[in-house]
């Protein structure tokens, strides 16, 4: 083959500003084309699908995500609605593929990450927060024990410490653990004779449960008797004083144990919001990060007439969409379907996902907003080399940058927002159980039941349900 067959003419050689026209094109057309794919646009209907247990709409909708950009967020929303739908099997294999997509993503180059910033956040690969990889342990241990498999449960918990490292490693520093997770390991450890392991996590799970950051939750009442019985198991009497100092182990010999987990609500979601910055006249620069620290200093700040303001810069960004809470306060019964055995017990607090997106928004918040007005300010410059070479390009390029101008408002939405636990100490035999939820004045707003409950003495049994 010659070389000239692959030359180009000097007619035919285009300008810069003409090929980064042809980026920001394609760019706005992938992200037209993926409007009626992409996560954002399918979340809305997920999350109506749940609030009525749709679960086959949920599903649908699922399944129409785009997977270039958001395979992690797919498999997240899948493995979670199938969860709900009692499908533990299919869901554990789903929440298993998205551990591979994961460790993928924590060990790849960032150099795509970077290429993207000159266009929009959406288009890399989504990652995710800390609490949400951390997340999947825990429904992968429920999915074990709803198939009956503690030796399974088992295997999640023991993964549990090795993602905190995981992600540790990758750059994560504000989710380092979280105590109520370490408090389902150390049941499902004792459920399944791991004595010591188990004693372990209730260590660590006490000590977590005092600091500051999980002070939206406390330890709850079933605690120390579980950590007691735990102790005086290994043969630790000062252990099991010091916990039973806090509270006595209720279950008698013939007694079992029912503990339940409701999932409550919806987490926090995200939103697109947009801000304007003033790109002065007077203002030089040849450091586009450097600029863009400055320009965020300019936000809702005021400046008199003798300011001359050259260009507003759109940045587009994410904003977290309060939500109040549709479920306050949690009460559960149990009535025997044998004699008139029963009892009553107030569900706990233990986990507040949504205190934990807001965090996670908060800690990355300044770094977003920086990275935002940086991309920004690449398609002003884009922007400014065009027009100098022709208005009509100028005006086609900024055009396509704001069109282009998106925030990325991802995430693992289908998430509760908060996690209760209700402990039950029950004699031998079959129960059904009502949990009563109540909304903010108190009056009871829904109803979750556990029908044929088998409780058996000296054994633990664990259920879980959810209600949006």
């Amino acid at each position: 083959m010659s070389f000239e067959c692959l030359t180009r003419s000097p007619s035919r050689a285009r300008s810069p500003a003409r090929v980064l026209v042809r980026v920001l094109l394609l760019a706005a057309g992938l992200a037209f084309v993926a409007a009626c794919s992409n996560y954002v646009s399918r979340s809305g209907e997920i999350r109506e699908a749940l609030m009525t247990a749709d679960y086959g709409r949920a599903l649908k909708a699922v399944e129409s995500i785009d997977h270039s950009n958001s395979n992690l967020l797919y498999l997240y929303e899948k493995a979670l609605i199938l969860h709900c739908q009692g499908d533990f099997d299919s869901s554990s294999k789903a929440f298993t593929a998205s551990e591979l997509v994961l460790e993928d993503l924590y060990t790849k180059s960032i150099t795509r990450e970077a290429a993207s910033l000159a266009i929009s956040e959406t288009i890399s690969q989504y990652r995710g927060d800390a609490f949400e990889a951390v997340y999947v342990h825990y429904y992968q241990i429920l999915n074990y024990l709803g198939m009956g498999d503690v030796d399974g449960a088992m295997v999640e918990c023991r993964r549990v410490n090795r993602k905190l490292q995981m992600l540790s490693d990758g750059g994560e520093t504000y989710f380092v653990n979280d105590p109520f997770l370490q408090y389902l390991t150390g049941m499902v450890y004792d459920m399944g004779g791991e004595r010591e392991a188990a004693g372990v996590s209730y260590r660590v799970a006490a000590s977590l449960y005092e600091d500051s950051v999980f002070s939206a939750t406390r330890l709850p009442p079933s605690f120390f008797g579980d950590a007691t019985r735990n102790a005086l198991a290994r043969g630790d009497r000062e252990e099991a004083a010091a916990y039973a100092a806090h509270g006595r182990c209720a279950a008698g010999a013939d007694s079992g144990r029912v503990s339940l987990l409701l999932d409550c609500g919806q987490i926090v979601r995200k939103r697109e919001t947009s801000i304007v910055l003033p790109i002065f006249e007077s203002d030089r620069w040849t450091n586009n990060e450097q600029f863009a620290n400055e320009l965020s200093k300019r936000h809702n700040v005021q400046y008199g007439s003798q300011v001359r303001v050259k260009y507003w810069l759109k940045v587009a960004l994410p904003a977290l969409e309060p939500m109040p809470p549709r479920y306050t306060a949690v009460v559960v019964r149990a009535r025997s379907t044998e004699n008139r055995d029963g009892a009553q017990a107030q569900a706990v607090l233990v986990s507040n996902l949504d205190m934990l997106a807001v965090r996670a928004y908060h800690e990355k918040e300044s770094s977003m907003f920086v990275r935002a007005i940086a991309r920004a300010i690449v398609k002003y410059l884009a922007h400014e080399q065009a027009d100098k070479q022709d208005e009509g390009l100028g005006a086609l390029v900024n055009i396509l940058g704001l069109v282009t101008e998106t925030a990325d408002t991802r995430s693992w939405s289908s998430l509760p927002g908060c996690i209760y636990l209700a402990r039950l100490d029950l004699p031998a035999g079959r129960y059904r159980i009502e949990a009563d939820l109540l909304g903010p004045n108190g009056s009871r707003v829904g109803t979750m039941a556990f029908d044929n409950v088998a409780v058996k003495g000296g054994a633990h049994v664990v259920r879980n349900a959810r209600a949006f």
